[in-house]
């Protein structure tokens, strides 16, 4: 079980994903982002999404929509329980695709993109170089990734760096639109 950290459903509890490949986002770093992220009617997106928990907090934190995306069945599972036990099943779209066809083939953008893909399997530089297809202008892209693993300038190149938060191994980096 994980511990929903902030907002309006705060101190619930979701079930984690039953597979030990799979890589939780901290307590901290959610707290962190409640506190650097106005999620407020925002329509968001959740990339590589787990057990759903990311998207949650956003939703937790006022976001109107949230779609999570991720490949796994296990995940999907996951987060359709997760979404249902909460009573949150009118405020998401739950997608099982692969992230990087999903972001090549949206036609809508999100306010705010939240993606964790699996470290260290070379995912990182696939997702921020097509990411800027489902951002408007003022959009947020948060990206986190391994310190090993920053994308390359290259990648990026339609994205700008705005803020990046080290915590320990982990980075949260910030992007807009370049």
């Amino acid at each position: 079980m994980l511990k929903i950290e902030t907002g309006d459903l705060r101190g619930k509890t979701i079930d984690v994903v039953p597979d030990p490949r799979t890589r939780y986002t901290s307590a901290i770093i959610r707290r962190s982002l409640a506190n650097m992220v106005d999620f407020e009617g925002k329509t968001c997106l959740d990339v590589c999404a787990g057990s759903g928990i990311v998207g949650v907090e956003m939703l937790s934190n006022g976001a109107r929509h949230v779609t999570f995306v991720d490949v796994s069945g296990l995940s999907i599972s996951t987060i359709k329980r997760n979404i249902k036990k909460l009573g949150l099943e009118e405020k998401v779209d739950i997608k099982r695709i692969d992230a990087r066809r999903f972001l090549e083939s949206y036609a809508g953008v999100f306010d705010i993109i939240y993606s964790d893909p699996p470290y260290e399997l070379g995912i990182v530089n696939e997702i921020a170089s097509r990411v800027h297809n489902v951002m408007a202008d003022n959009s947020i892209f948060i990206l986190q990734c391994s310190k090993r693993e920053k994308p390359s300038e290259s990648v990026i190149e339609k994205l700008r760096v705005v803020k990046e938060k080290d915590y320990g191994d982990t980075l949260l980096i910030f992007f807009k639109k370049a």
